[in-house]
């Protein structure tokens, strides 16, 4: 299958009526809000649509959106690149009123005439950004361990850490 470019302005619901499939990609210069957030993509953004209308005659977007990013560590403040994922069910709907009436299975997708495929896609993964992104190893350097304090450094040197009852233990003789 061929992964061009996601196609701008579309009408979500003339898609669902036909129950179309579109994939595709998104660069980085399509996705500004992730930019100006200070997330990085290692490369484009891959998505893939599915358009249909449920029992109910709702217009439905299944997305599956797929993205390495590249965030900056909150341990030790350098850059990292971690792999978001994302699947979401969306109805699309006219205004805020029409979301109160979905059942909670489906996300509100508020879309006029017509709507951009990439800005569901930059709404996705920023919605997926973890809140406090941190590499999967210790990264926490030696001169940061000292600046958080010598005992600390002292104890994973040695290999034992010291019992947090050892404190009542002397308190009490």
């Amino acid at each position: 299958m061929r992964k061009g470019a996601l196609p701008r302005e579309l009408d979500l619901r003339g898609l669902a009526a036909r129950e179309a499939s579109i994939s595709g990609v998104a660069a980085i210069t399509d996705l500004g809000r992730l930019m100006s957030a200070g997330v990085g993509l290692v490369a484009p953004a891959s998505a893939a649509f599915e358009f249909r209308r449920d029992e109910e005659g709702r217009y439905i977007v299944e997305a599956q959106i797929t993205a390495e990013v590249v965030l900056e560590c909150q341990r030790c403040l350098g850059e990292m690149t971690q792999v978001l994922e994302t699947r979401t069910v969306m109805a699309c709907i006219w205004d805020d009123e029409d979301a109160a009436q979905l059942p909670s299975s489906y996300e509100p997708l508020i879309v006029q005439e017509t709507a951009n495929l990439s800005d569901i896609v930059e709404e996705e993964l920023l919605l997926a950004i973890p809140a406090s992104p941190m590499h999967a190893e210790d990264c926490i350097t030696d001169a940061q361990r000292m600046a958080l304090g010598n005992e600390e450094g002292c104890i994973e040197s040695e290999g034992r850490k010291e019992s947090p009852f050892a404190v009542l233990a002397k308190l009490k003789s």
